[in-house]
């Protein structure tokens, strides 16, 4: 008797190990979360505004207006998101 519950024990282990180590080893985007400072193009160029994401699909917007990086010192030409 004690054979016969172990023979289907050993199986069901090894698919529930299976599954979890292939839900452990799954890749986070945790670079993604860091926040940017976003600038909007208005009357002064590069004025600061809001802080938003390096990627994402929705671009971020201010005030109806969207929402740049700054590209070294002189523009904002890089486009930031929503998380």
């Amino acid at each position: 008797m004690k054979s016969l519950k172990f023979k289907w024990a050993l199986p069901l282990l090894a698919v529930a190990f299976a599954v979890t180590a292939a839900f452990a080893s799954q890749k986070t985007n945790s670079g993604n979360l860091v926040l940017e400072q976003g600038y909007v193009h208005s009357t002064q160029p590069c004025k600061k505004s809001i802080q938003c994401n390096s990627s994402g699909s929705i671009q971020c917007t201010s005030g109806g207006n969207l929402v740049w990086a700054m590209d070294g010192s002189t523009g904002c030409d890089r486009p930031l998101f929503f998380n």
